[in-house]
């Protein structure tokens, strides 16, 4: 396991947070001019455990384009090959 110090911790926190933060204000559209603020604007912190669940076609792009993903590609292509084998060993 590589040696990872505080500043290297603390620069990933700040980067997923910048991340989701971005989600919360332009994707949901909530911005500080609200008069009721939501929690993760005022308490950004909160946005580096868990996940926003956002099921945008922004953020869930190969759900809604049924693009495959590239493990379930690759497992594809093995079982083509193992059948493919399987044929021509008769």
């Amino acid at each position: 396991m590589k040696n990872r110090n505080r500043a290297t911790t603390r620069h990933q926190r700040r980067r997923v947070i910048q991340q989701k933060l971005y989600v919360v204000r332009n994707v949901w559209g909530r911005d500080e001019e609200e008069s009721i603020l939501h929690p993760f604007i005022v308490h950004p912190g909160k946005l580096a455990k868990g996940k926003l669940n956002c099921s945008c076609r922004m953020c869930k792009y190969d759900k809604h384009y049924q693009i495959p993903k590239s493990t379930v590609v690759s497992k594809l292509e093995l079982m083509q090959q193992e059948v493919e084998e399987y044929w021509t060993e008769e």
